[in-house]
């Protein structure tokens, strides 16, 4: 995980069966548990998830579209 810190990523998150999916997500922060981003496509607000809600993450092509 440690790999995406700082890069724009393409993260699918399964939470209670809710799957959400961010294209273009900033990630900020990452610990044990946690991973947090900032969502620059849809809104710009940050975002924490558990990492084990986390179904895929990859680069994303688009890094820095809306920066």
């Amino acid at each position: 995980m440690e790999k995406f810190l700082d890069k724009f990523c393409y993260i699918i998150i399964d939470s209670n069966g809710n799957r959400m999916y961010y294209l273009n997500a900033k990630v900020t922060s990452i610990t044990d548990t946690h991973i947090s981003f900032n969502d620059t496509f849809k809104d710009g607000e940050p975002h924490t998830y558990r990492i084990a809600d986390v179904v895929e993450i990859k680069l994303s092509n688009r890094g820095g579209y809306n920066e």
